[in-house]
């Protein structure tokens, strides 16, 4: 027996975590495993107009592994033929003698049951329900959708405050053409891996980097480098402050603290070394403001 929510958690923002709480209080008032079952990718993920992911399948299962007792994962193609009543079924199936969501949950083919659809069904099936009020954040509702929009228009401070912590990049630094060591400003470039995640705003970022347990400050770039010719696709570049080592291959963090400013096409090598000394200057100068004891905002 489990106490479960069900949802894309996507981020698991501040709205999540409010419906964690819950769960997880469910749980221990039944004295049974709090679980929650989360779909791999959302029907809009297969859509041209999704924006992405706003962090991939993997860390989304390592965030909510931390919160609750267990987590599954569900593919489309399991539940998106099933009617609202089925679906209520298999959660029984599955153990689920409580269900807690969102007050805007709908489940189902197609998304035809709502909450007062699921109040019925877990009636019938003897099954408790637990739903929670939306969480607001400068009047409007915490989601997903929201904290992409604001990453996608660099405003990733604001984006902070919903998801409860500075929004990360994460990947193997990989070896590309060396331009940055060649002007002086060495940088660790980032691979995202191959899932559809949210590119943010093109420009660059005052950011805190963890290397191999280590926590550094940086400024990253991310765009398509227009001054060096340009790129096809856009990268993820940081120089890291007070730091020389080789990590290629090494799995690293890159959180994006505040945006500093647009990406420009300079006229010279010359003239991007300059800018680029200038944002270190700036940079250094915002360490100050950051403190380094904790990684949350929350």
């Amino acid at each position: 027996m489990v106490v479960a929510s069900i949802g894309i958690f996507d981020g698991v923002h501040l709205g999540h975590r409010r419906i964690l709480e819950e769960l997880k209080d469910a749980a221990e008032r039944r004295g049974v495993p709090s679980a929650v079952f989360t779909v791999l990718y959302p029907m809009d993920y297969y859509s041209l107009r999704f924006p992405g992911l706003l962090i991939p399948p993997t860390e989304r299962a390592r965030i909510l592994q931390e919160m609750v007792d267990e987590v599954y994962f569900l593919d489309l193609s399991e539940i998106s033929h099933l009617s609202p009543e089925e679906f209520v079924v298999f959660l029984k199936r599955f153990g689920v003698v409580e269900i807690v969501v969102g007050d805007d949950f709908r489940f189902g083919r197609g998304g035809e049951g709502d909450v007062e659809t699921l109040r019925e069904l877990s009636a019938e099936l003897g099954m408790g329900l637990r739903v929670v009020e939306e969480v607001r954040c400068g009047g409007e509702r915490v989601s997903s959708s929201r904290i992409r929009r604001l990453i996608m228009e660099g405003r990733v401070r604001k984006a902070a405050e919903l998801l409860g912590r500075s929004y990360t990049i994460s990947g193997k630094v990989y070896r590309d053409r060396g331009l940055g060591r060649k002007i002086g400003f060495p940088t660790a470039n980032v691979d995202r891996g191959f899932e559809r995640l949210v590119i943010p705003k093109s420009g660059v970022y005052f950011s805190r980097v963890f290397v191999k347990g280590e926590e550094y400050f940086g400024v990253t770039n991310i765009g398509t480098r227009p001054t060096v010719g340009g790129e096809d696709v856009i990268k993820y570049e940081t120089h890291i402050l007070d730091f020389d080592e080789d990590i290629y291959g090494v799995f690293i963090e890159v959180e994006l603290l505040e945006y500093m400013r647009e990406e420009m096409k300079f006229s010279s090598i010359e003239e991007l070394k300059g800018a680029i000394e200038n944002d270190v200057k700036i940079a250094r100068g915002m360490v100050k403001r950051w403190s380094k004891s904790s990684r949350s905002l929350s």
